[in-house]
């Protein structure tokens, strides 16, 4: 029987752009970590992906010295892999590879996000990375909401690809008389090394990761509009728009779900913690953006940016699963992990 120091616990956070493992014990004592590039079956290839997420499973094991038998659950946190057929794919994978007792569990990196500082309890989260996706989730209830995450081509957005997207869309149109001037046209030339706005389409598609190459652009539209670009100012209000809303319908949502659960209809729901997670969110200028939209201003959410890493969740998460009380102990381990990671 194997101590809770020796038990290990594996978390991975998959995003849009890259793919972060943590492996820790049953006492919030993390042991090691390792990144890999994005394992987003939704943009990458199946193959890629196994291939990603198994050489981090490796990888994290050999950096904490340790081996499968010690494994009890692996938790993946992963962005387009919260449907039901996505599941059942990797978790297929997975155990063809790992001993019939470790336990693997497949969410969306979401609720990994969200995890990552409610400890698993109430709260929502926006992210806006290379992708976008609300979730909420009131554990009393069991009761959890998933808005938006549709993927590029059907949603994302106020993502980094929405966001990259109309902005080569307006030098588009303004290269063609048909939309007004902005400064994105110098900027994005520039960035991406180009001469002139013909040459975008063969750029943009000849990119291994399109989604990726546009969305990195997003970074420049931020700039544009902090200089004061009326067609980037335009970009970033829309994309801010699209975000609050996630936000309130997530928050409307859980607030009807609690009003009719039969078991609360007399109890006010609490104002929930609302973290703001992904690249977008890491502008300060951005996230007051954001917070400044009224319908934020108003609705009682108390909004902060997550300050923790997202596979830290995974690492909650996958404690939790075991039956593990995130204790305080618990908590002032992972927390002692965080500020090392920092200094």
């Amino acid at each position: 029987m194997l101590s809770s120091k020796e038990i290990r616990f594996i978390g991975i956070d998959g995003g849009g752009t890259k793919t972060a493992c943590m492996i820790g014990d049953g006492e919030g004592n993390v042991l090691g970590q390792c990144y890999g590039p994005s394992s987003n079956i939704k943009s990458s290839s199946w193959e890629i992906v196994q291939q990603v997420l198994w050489m981090l499973v490796q990888q994290v094991l050999d950096l904490s010295n340790s081996n499968e038998k010690q494994l009890q659950v692996v938790f993946l946190g992963l962005a387009g892999a919260d449907r039901p057929e996505d599941k059942a794919q990797i978790l297929a994978f997975f155990e063809g590879k790992l001993p019939a007792t470790v336990k693997v569990i497949v969410h969306n990196d979401a609720i990994t996000a969200l995890s990552a500082r409610t400890w698993g309890e109430a709260g929502i989260v926006v992210i806006s990375g290379t992708g976008s996706i609300a979730y909420g989730f009131v554990p009393e209830t069991s009761v959890s909401v998933r808005v938006g995450g549709w993927g590029y081509l059907l949603g994302d957005e106020g993502s980094g690809f929405a966001i990259g997207q109309q902005a080569m869309m307006a030098v588009l149109k303004q290269h063609d008389g048909r939309g007004a001037q902005t400064s994105l046209t110098g900027y994005i030339l520039e960035n991406l090394s180009l001469q002139n706005p013909n040459q975008l389409i063969t750029y943009v598609y000849g990119q291994t990761n399109m989604r990726m190459a546009i969305a990195d652009l997003s970074r420049i539209v931020v700039q544009a509009a902090k200089e004061g670009d009326s067609v980037a100012l335009a970009i970033i209000e829309m994309a801010v728009q699209e975000l609050a809303q996630l936000a309130l319908t997530v928050q409307t949502r859980l607030m009807e779900s609690h009003n009719h659960d039969g078991l609360h209809n007399h109890e006010p729901m609490p104002d929930l913690p609302l973290l703001l997670s992904g690249g977008l969110f890491s502008d300060t200028w951005f996230q007051a953006c954001f917070e400044a939209q009224a319908c934020i201003q108003t609705s009682g959410l108390q909004v902060s940016k997550l300050d923790a890493p997202p596979v830290a969740g995974c690492y909650v998460l996958a404690l939790k699963e075991a039956g593990i009380a995130i204790t305080a102990v618990v908590k002032a381990n992972i927390s002692a992990w965080e500020t090392r990671r920092e200094s």
